[in-house]
Parts: structure tokens; C-alpha cells; sequence
């Protein structure tokens, strides 16, 4: 196979031809074989032939340079041991376990004081439940109403009762009660001084302090609808005492009637309340809003109390404050009526 004309192997000198003269190609020019110069493309073309080869792109072992660039070269050195590797992955992975461990004690802790939380709330409440319907069986039901008579009458919602013992019914008159049925057996003396005597009351471990008392007829000492009532029945005179702790204030009033009878209508008719005594550094409670009431009645007596809040707020259905306060009152006044029956019943026997 041929790769192009042979070469030249004569030895013969080539003949000198001019422009137009026929023959072969000269190899050596000079003066009498003139050649255009310069060259131009009429006079020369470009032997066809396979070009130069481009020179291959480096490439890493295993595949060729258009691969490499489609898939990622895991990063490392390239002479880092697999094994130390290994290693580093599984101190991560360790490390890792160790976070989602601590993350599950730590919840597993705040569930179970949660639930603890839940347990002692449950106990608290059952044991409250069970003091209030053990105080529900003895005692009557106070009220929450407007405690000043400019103020429209609002439904009284039912409360939980105060703890003043129930009235003693009057049968023969061996029984102390019995003698405070009637002014004829009940003739002690009384005014509000004497019948409030102590300084300070406690009550379910709680003090209340003695702050005035004073004695009246019985119209200034209720509102109009209470004051109504009261002397419909033929009532006498009523003593008032109040009492504080600090941010709760109450009044507690005994009305004093002729007859059991009489102090057992009241009991059953009232409405209204009984006005809160204020002075001597106790602020006005009371007025205008909605506080704690309670109603009774023992012998010839019919009580009530009044209680509240020092800075004048209205009383909450939840409150317990003023509900203790007025329970304390209610049983106070029993006990005073109690220690008045036993006297008389000793001075008569």
C-alpha cells in the first residue's frame, strides 16, 4: 500500500523548465527556475490525512473521566486505613446513642413527677371532698348575696354550709336549750360586750381578732328587706360584733326575739343580710358587692354573719376565706348561746 509518490532516485540532473516548459517538478529552484513568491492559495492545497490525535485527559482507575464526573469519589485520603475509619464511624454512632439515651431517661423522669403531681392533686381533693360533706351534715347552707341594699338583688347561689351545729330541739327543760326558748326562763342579762367577751376566736386553725361590737335596736343593724322581717316578728334588739384576720373582715349579729317561734319564722323568711359593723381601723367591707352570708336560729335567737374582703373585692364562688370566716362566726355565736343556756340551767338547778 502506497503512501504517496516515490521518491526521487535519479541521479541525472533534472531539467530546468521555465513557466510554460512541460516536465517534472523541480526539487531545487534558484534564479532561472523563478517560483511566485509569495505563494498563494492557487498554487498549493493542504494534503488530506488523519489529524492529530488529542491527548487523553488524565484519568482515575476503574472508569474514564466522563464517569468520575457523574458519580462522587468518596472524600478521604487516599492512603487513610479503612479501618480507622471504622472507627471514627463507630464513636459517632456511639455518641449518638448515648444523646438519644439521655433524651429518653430525661422524659421518662418528667412523666413519672407528672404523674406524682396528678396523685398528691387526687389525694388533696378527696380528703377536701370528704371534710366538706362531713361539715354539709351538721350545719345550714350559706349564701352568696349583694351585701348592701342600693345594690339590685342578685340570685343567690347555694354554697357549702358553715360547721355551726344544728339547734337543739326544746323538749323538757332539763336541757340547757330548753331555757332559751323563752324570756321567761331566759333572763340573764345580755348586751354585745358581755355576749362577745374574748379578744381573738379560733377557728380550724385559723385566728380572727376582735375589733368593736356594739348593741342596737333592730332596723339599723339589716337592710331594708332583713330589717322588714326582723320586725315583723317582734324583734327586740340586735348585738353585732367584727371581727379580722387580716384581709378578711365578718360581722356576726344576734337578733333577739320573745319566743322560739318567732326566731324560727326569721330563720325561714330572711332576706337580705345583716350590715357590716366598720370603725376603729377596719375599712368598709361589704358595700356594693357580693360576700359570704349565713343564717340560724337556736331558742329565742335567730344569728347571722357577714363576710368578706378587707380591700373591698367581691367574693368568689371558689373562695374558702370568707366562707371559714363566716362558718367561724356562725359557731361562735352558737357557743356563746350554748354557754348562756348551761349557765342559766346551773344557776336554776
Amino acid at each position: 500500500m502506497s503512501n504517496g509518490p516515490a521518491p526521487d532516485q535519479s541521479t541525472e540532473p533534472l531539467p530546468r523548465r521555465g513557466v510554460d516548459t512541460p516536465g517534472r517538478i523541480p526539487t531545487t529552484y534558484g534564479p532561472e527556475n523563478p517560483v511566485r513568491d509569495p505563494l498563494d492559495a492557487a498554487h498549493y492545497r493542504i494534503r488530506p490525512g488523519v489529524p492529530n490525535l488529542p491527548i487523553p485527559e488524565p484519568q482515575r482507575a476503574g472508569g474514564t473521566a466522563e464517569a468520575s464526573a457523574a458519580y462522587p469519589i468518596r472524600p478521604g485520603e487516599p492512603g487513610e486505613p479503612a479501618y480507622e475509619q471504622f472507627l471514627a464511624m463507630s464513636e459517632r454512632k456511639e455518641r449518638l446513642d448515648r444523646r438519644r439515651r439521655r433524651v429518653r431517661w430525661g422524659a421518662a423522669l418528667v412523666a413519672l413527677c407528672c404523674l406524682l403531681a396528678v396523685g398528691v392533686t387526687l389525694l388533696t381533693t378527696g380528703s377536701s371532698s370528704s371534710s366538706a360533706k362531713k361539715r354539709q351534715a351538721a350545719a345550714p347552707q350559706p349564701t352568696l348575696a349583694p351585701a348592701n341594699p342600693a345594690t339590685p338583688a342578685a340570685t343567690p347561689s347555694t354554697l357549702p354550709p358553715s360547721t355551726a351545729p344544728a339547734a337543739a330541739p326544746a323538749t323538757p327543760a332539763a336541757n340547757p336549750i330548753a331555757l332559751l326558748s323563752s324570756a321567761a326562763t331566759d333572763a340573764e342579762p345580755l348586751d354585745a360586750a358581755t355576749f362577745f367577751a374574748g379578744p381573738t376566736f379560733a377557728f380550724d386553725k385559723q385566728s380572727y381578732t376582735r375589733v368593736l361590737t356594739t348593741d342596737s335596736v333592730c332596723a339599723p343593724a339589716a337592710t331594708p328587706q332583713l330589717a322588714a322581717v326582723l320586725a315583723r316578728n317582734g324583734c327586740r334588739m340586735v348585738l353585732r360584733a367584727s371581727y379580722s384576720d387580716g384581709t378578711t373582715a365578718v360581722t356576726v349579729g344576734v337578733a333577739v326575739f320573745d319566743s322560739a317561734a318567732q326566731a324560727r319564722a326569721v330563720k325561714q323568711q330572711a332576706t337580705g343580710n345583716l350590715l357590716p359593723l366598720t370603725g376603729r381601723g377596719l375599712p368598709s367591707f361589704c358595700r356594693m358587692v357580693v360576700c359570704r352570708l349565713t343564717t340560724n336560729a337556736v331558742g329565742r335567737y335567730a344569728y347571722f354573719t357577714v363576710a368578706g374582703y378587707t380591700d373591698g373585692k367581691p367574693v368568689p364562688a371558689d373562695d374558702t376565706s370568707a366562707y371559714n370566716a363566716g362558718s367561724a362566726m356562725d359557731q361562735l355565736a352558737f357557743d356563746g348561746l350554748l354557754a348562756r343556756a348551761q349557765r342559766e340551767a346551773a344557776s336554776a338547778g
